[in-house]
């Protein structure tokens, strides 16, 4: 299902979904006193895609000033920068907030939805609420054994009991919580994904049916969590949304990651393995680079993309 649009707080429609990146506008507009030189820069324009935990952020979780001085470089070069990750747009925006100006584009849980950095949404591809309704009728067992099962909506997450996932969703990506119980939600508003996650090593009590396996796509992020999103939600959709908008060649599409939510954006791009991935992204990854606590981004940027 393709939603309209959605922003932080808000439902808003999508403005210019299939239109030119205001780059490229500025760009066009020059084009007749920049003469050759204006298609040469935009011939070696890159899109760089990058996760955020144990990618952009080591384990401390904090945005390194040599991280954020590489990645300034290649916006002042012209290049564009999305973050693709399984947090919602506020949650990217606390990254991108501390950038330069430049083009920059947030792709939110994990690929539902790519926004622009006012919040607007270009392209969304999510869920309702009554398929959390299902799943979690189906799946409630699963609490008893310390799980815990909750959905993103559009500017937030919601929950029926809450846990130490939402609490940290709180705090780490700064958006509102919802109780259920309490503000209920419509069948058919629209939510971004579902989510089940275990703090322990209980996950043996969960057990996804094949009715799951065929509504939704369903990846793990972390070893914490399983997501259940929209079938041919991911971050390699939203990257290739952008791809599209911004009229690039996949070879000037650099994807970095470490998880398996980002094997598709790694497999289908020039993709970036951190020293710290999972061995099924380094064996598809066309380069690898050193961990993020080593600030494998900057050593990539100097050194593979070209």
């Amino acid at each position: 299902m393709e939603l309209a649009g959605g922003g932080i707080a808000k439902v808003v429609k999508c403005h210019n979904a299939l239109g030119l990146s205001t780059l490229q506008k500025k760009k066009e507009n020059a084009l007749p006193s920049q003469g050759s030189s204006f298609l040469i820069d935009l011939a070696r324009m890159k899109l760089l895609v990058f996760d955020i935990d144990d990618t952009l952020i080591g384990p401390d979780k904090i945005l390194k000033r040599s991280t954020i001085a590489s990645l300034n470089e290649r916006l002042a070069q012209g290049d564009v920068i999305a973050i693709a990750s399984g947090r919602p747009y506020a949650g990217i925006m606390s990254f991108f907030n501390l950038l330069q100006a430049g083009e920059k584009y947030p792709i939110g849980a994990n690929g539902a939805a790519v926004y622009d950095e006012k919040g607007i949404a270009l392209m969304c591809r999510g869920l309702h609420y009554q398929d959390f309704l299902d799943f979690y009728a189906k799946h409630r067992a699963i609490i008893a054994d310390g799980g815990a099962l909750y959905c993103y909506t559009l500017d937030g997450v919601a929950y029926f009991e809450r846990s130490l996932f939402i609490d940290a969703e709180v705090k780490w990506n700064g958006i509102p919580a919802r109780n259920l119980l309490a503000q209920p939600l419509s069948p058919k508003d629209p939510i971004l994904k579902i989510m089940v996650a275990f703090a322990n090593d209980s996950w043996a009590s969960f057990h996804s049916s094949q009715a799951d396996e065929r509504n939704y796509h369903i990846i793990r992020s972390d070893p914490r969590f399983l997501e259940f999103m929209a079938p041919g939600a991911d971050k390699a959709t939203g990257v290739e949304f952008l791809r599209n908008r911004l009229h690039l060649s996949k070879e000037n599409v650099y994807c970095f990651g470490d998880q398996g939510n980002d094997l598709k954006m790694i497999r289908d791009y020039q993709g970036v393995a951190m020293g710290n991935a999972i061995d099924e992204c380094k064996k598809v990854a066309k380069f690898v680079t050193l961990s993020a606590s080593e600030d494998g981004v900057s050593f990539a940027l100097h050194h593979f993309v070209k």
